[in-house]
């Protein structure tokens, strides 16, 4: 299913990924900063299903950078573990776009987070996001 703009609130996106040995602490398990370049890619990804590359909107001098970020970790991610990451849109408007994201092994949830999202253009101050990006959200 292609979805339009940003997507709508209840959207989800989730890719499996292999955690590699360099994403790891000495005890074998995903460091904690590794966890947000997931979220993020998890993020780009749900943009791309919903028809816009992140680098074009840059391009275009729409940048969404990160106002707030929470995490709870639950149970360890280790190397080696086959894990599915997924980002959900959870509200959106014309100017933040707030997510929530689950780290699964299985059946297990092993870490929740949120971000919110602010819209700014190349000189960092706040903007509304483009007419394009809003298209679908209704």
């Amino acid at each position: 299913m292609t979805l339009k703009g940003m997507g709508k609130t209840g959207d989800r996106f989730s890719m499996e990924f292999r955690i590699g040995y360099a994403d790891c602490d000495a005890m074998g398990y995903l460091h904690h900063a590794r966890y947000w370049e997931y979220f993020e890619r998890v993020r780009t990804e749900l943009l791309r299903a919903n028809g816009f590359r992140y680098r074009d909107l840059e391009e275009q001098g729409v940048f969404f950078v990160v106002h707030k970020c929470a995490c709870t970790f639950i149970r360890p991610v280790r190397y080696d573990d086959l894990v599915t990451v997924s980002a959900k849109v959870e509200r959106i408007t014309r100017t933040r776009v707030d997510h929530s994201y689950e780290f699964l092994r299985g059946d297990d949830l092993l870490c929740q987070a949120t971000t919110t999202l602010a819209c700014v253009g190349r000189d960092g101050k706040p903007r509304l996001a483009p007419d394009a990006l809003w298209a679908g959200t209704d």
